[in-house]
């Protein structure tokens, strides 16, 4: 224990954010504290009834399901909800969300089944970026529904609920309001070894429960060498976004793209990478390779 201890004392502490470490902190066991995340972020009190363990990752490769994970859990109030975190942005990311909530929604139901059995389904997205949609809003844990468009007062239905927070806005905003549990939890996720969080979970006793939970998943070999290839993953994901955006900027036209994606593949980045990079198809990125 005392060498768990060390861990966060020299600041060695797995990044909650990612998925591995997510889902072996936030696991059946620790139900208790994923129940305080989502009561503080839905800012109704709740508790967790089950999580669907099916949903765990097991990550062999770096580069597999990268930065996108949820955890889909049953409410005691007879609602699901999903907690999603997603580290690099992407596109259409609004229709994303909504197209988890959906699938999530539309799975109760068998066919022939009656409606009336479809559950309340609440989507919390955790971004560790910004949304250009969410611009010039500096709350959090705004819910989005379905609503009409003469008073915005009458929602047409409860069963949609979406929450969308981003990480970065959060800690922005932690300076102004270091008592707000969002936040707080916002800290934590992103880096639960800064010198704010120690002070936070001396207040915060479910934060301070999850650090000590932090510390034994930490002390794992195969989840920190997991989560370690993840993150330097991420770091070369980010840098070769950097040099495609130097380069853009540089040519900014069709060949320019195309010269672009002939010296990533030459860096033998993957194809989807490169068609993000660059906004050719697949089928371009190909040809460029004969």
């Amino acid at each position: 224990m005392e060498e768990k201890r060390n861990l966060r004392e020299q600041g060695k502490l797995l990044l909650p954010k990612l998925d591995v470490v997510f889902h072996a902190l936030f696991r059946e066991e620790n139900k208790d504290i994923l129940g305080v995340l989502v009561s503080d972020i839905i800012k109704e009190e709740v508790k967790i009834k089950t999580i669907d363990k099916n949903r765990y990752v097991n990550i062999i490769e770096a580069n597999d399901k990268l930065g996108v994970m949820d955890i889909r859990a049953d409410l005691e109030n007879d609602t699901n909800c999903i907690i999603e975190i997603q580290l690099e942005p992407c596109k259409n990311e609004p229709e994303r969300i909504l197209y988890y909530w959906a699938d999530t929604y539309s799975r109760q139901a068998k066919r022939g089944e009656k409606y009336r059995i479809l559950k309340k389904t609440i989507s919390i997205a955790i971004l560790d970026h910004e949304l250009e949609a969410l611009k010039g809003i500096d709350e959090l844990g705004i819910k989005w529904q379905i609503r009409e468009e003469l008073t915005g007062k009458r929602v047409l239905t409860d069963r949609l609920e979406l929450i969308i927070i981003e990480i970065p806005k959060a800690i922005r905003l932690y300076a102004k309001m270091p008592q707000n549990p969002i936040c707080q939890w916002m800290m934590f996720l992103d880096n639960p070894n800064q010198k704010e969080v120690a002070s936070i979970m001396e207040e915060n006793k479910a934060i301070k429960k999850a650090i000590g939970e932090l510390e034994q998943v930490s002390g794992d070999e195969k989840i920190r060498r997991i989560a370690e290839l993840k993150e330097k993953y991420i770091r070369d994901e980010q840098a070769s976004l950097e040099y495609a955006k130097d380069e853009g900027y540089k040519t900014g036209k069709e060949e320019g793209r195309n010269e672009i994606a002939k010296k990533m593949i030459k860096e033998n980045l993957s194809i989807e990478l490169i068609s993000k990079l660059t906004d050719l198809s697949q089928e371009e990125i190909e040809k460029l390779k004969e």
